[in-house]
């Protein structure tokens, strides 16, 4: 039980007794129904002697419950039991001495049960009720017959004292009826909002748990960038105390961050402690869309940054070193083919019949190196596209036309003949690009189609060759795709080919790929390509519509 409870029914005992002795002396004691006043001052004197041994019990129950942990604690209930049972008593008496069937203070009876189920719980409210009925219909019968010698209304017949006993004692079991129903009800209720509580508690600290162990930096801020929460992780990000966070405003903690606040993401250096941070801003709404705060993430990107920055360098480092060793692998042939021609040359034993045929390959040789020494330049240093707005559509159509040109009556490997498809290039696409490099791009991509059928030719594989050039506009982009039914790309070369110097083909300088996909990535597009070995290859390129400063692809 509630030992507080306890102490207030001492308590409301003394304040009920008193502040009906007060009105009954307000009035000079001249109420009719008090039969005998002198008794009542007796028993207010009783109740107040009474009321200072209740405290004094109270307080040694007390700190012997302190003493002893909660040992004594049924003490209290047994000390209860005996204060609702004696106050039915003392109730009984003031109605006797207040006139009995005529007294106004039976009311205090319902009190009392009231009283009972609030202190000691719904078990006992119907057990008080019923000794308050016997007890006061015990009263009212003995005053009836005039065993106790309280005068009453000589008009009152029996069926009025049955009567008056049966409302009293209805009244009585009726109010702890209802009491005991609010008090179930109230355990019930108090019982679920315990629950409640607990079940609160703990998922409060479950995610206090989950928030402030978070591997990134979490903080809450209201609609005007204050900040209301702030996380382990930010402050060790931050540098900055909790208490100290707590004061300060989003732009506060983050400089690089600008007003008005915007949900985004953000990225910058913070000028403190020199650290990168990305973070998160999202917007925090109620049910009704009303807006709440701010709810930001973030995490300490420079660790990240600095090795990919090693990452790209040792990347760079690595593709210089390729680099270098394919140039000279193409230059060392061609060299090795002309120092053998001026050497025959120089000794002079080359028969005349040959000498031609010797300078022949010494220009040959020459070209060659002169070729290679000419992409090289175009892929290191290339000439700064020129955009305008120009027709894929017109491009395309002229590159076909050359490739139709070109293999007119052309026949590859085993005597199949190559046949050219055209795919929704009737559809005019215009976008912002350099007429003279894209057209490099598609012609190359042609040639390379065409290149693709000079492999063997499996039996399994059709005698027909065929290239299929479509187009097609996307919502922001247009996508040009070249395929073909050549020997392929085996899937290990498959993620080299757009490496400079790194060719499959026979005299070929691997450049011609590498200056493809730098052109495309000028024009902020994008270059794909799938292959299965022996069936084809298909390269997709994306271009954006919209001129390369408003448009790019990721």
């Amino acid at each position: 039980m509630d030992i507080k409870k306890l102490r207030s029914l001492i308590l409301l005992r003394i304040f009920v007794t008193y502040l009906l002795l007060a009105s009954f002396f307000l009035y000079d004691q001249k109420f009719v129904i008090f039969i005998y006043p002198m008794f009542l001052s007796y028993l207010a004197a009783f109740i107040f002697l009474l009321t200072i041994i209740y405290l004094v019990i109270y307080k040694f129950l007390q700190k012997s419950n302190e003493r002893l942990g909660g040992a004594v604690e049924s003490s209290f209930y047994y000390f209860t039991y005996f204060q609702i049972i004696f106050d039915i008593i003392l109730i009984i008496t003031l109605i006797v001495i207040t006139g009995g069937i005529d007294s106004w203070f039976s009311f205090l009876l319902l009190v009392n049960v009231i009283s009972a189920g609030i202190t000691l719980g719904k078990r006992t409210i119907l057990i008080v009720a019923g000794l308050s009925g016997i007890f006061y219909g015990v009263v009212v019968e003995l005053q009836f017959y005039q065993i106790l010698e309280v005068p009453y209304l000589r008009s009152l017949t029996p069926k009025d004292f049955f009567y008056n006993i049966f409302a009293n004692i209805t009244a009585l079991f009726l109010i702890a009826y209802l009491s005991r129903y609010l008090l179930i009800n109230l355990e019930q209720a108090s019982s679920s909002l315990i629950t409640i509580a607990r079940d609160f508690s703990d998922l409060y600290a479950f995610h206090r748990e989950v928030i402030e162990n978070m591997p990134f930096g979490l903080l809450y801020t209201d609609h005007g960038g204050s900040v209301m929460l702030f996380n382990r992780p930010a402050e060790e990000i931050t540098g900055i105390r909790r208490e100290a966070a707590l004061g300060m405003t989003l732009v506060d903690v983050f400089d690089f961050v600008s007003l008005p606040i915007a949900k985004g993401i953000y990225k910058g250096t913070m000028a403190a402690n020199q650290k990168i941070i990305e973070l998160k801003l999202s917007e925090h709404r109620d049910n009704s869309g009303v807006m709440m705060g701010f709810v930001i993430t973030f995490e300490d990107l420079t660790k990240i940054t600095e090795l990919e920055r090693e990452m790209k360098e040792k990347e760079k480092l690595a593709a210089i070193g390729e680099l270098s060793a394919n140039i000279a692998h193409e230059i060392r042939n061609p060299l090795a083919a002309l120092r053998a021609s001026i050497e025959m040359l120089k000794e002079g034993s080359v028969p005349a019949q040959k000498m031609s045929r010797v300078m022949d390959i010494a220009l040959v040789e020459m070209d060659r190196l002169n070729k290679i020494i000419t992409d090289f330049l175009v892929y290191s240093n290339p000439r700064p596209p020129e955009f305008r707005i120009i027709s894929v559509t017109s491009i395309l159509k002229e590159t076909i036309e050359m490739l139709r040109n070109s293999i007119a009556g052309h026949t590859v490997e085993g005597g199949a003949t190559v046949q050219l498809i055209e795919d929704g290039i009737d559809v005019d696409v215009t976008i912002s690009g350099d007429y003279d490099k894209l057209k490099q791009v598609f012609w190359n991509m042609c040639i390379n189609a065409v290149q693709s059928f000079g492999c063997p030719v499996p039996e399994i594989a059709p005698r027909q060759k065929r290239i299929v050039i479509s187009a097609k506009a996307i919502t922001g982009y247009v996508r040009i795709t070249f395929e073909d039914n050549g020997c392929g790309i085996k899937q290990e070369t498959l993620t080299k080919i757009f490496y400079p110097f790194f060719t499959t083909k026979k005299g070929g300088s691997g450049l011609g790929l590498a200056i493809v996909y730098r052109i495309i990535q000028e024009h902020m597009g994008r270059i794909t390509v799938s292959s299965i070995d022996g069936e084809g290859a298909t390269f997709n390129i994306i271009l954006p519509t919209l001129p390369p400063a408003q448009g790019h692809i990721k």
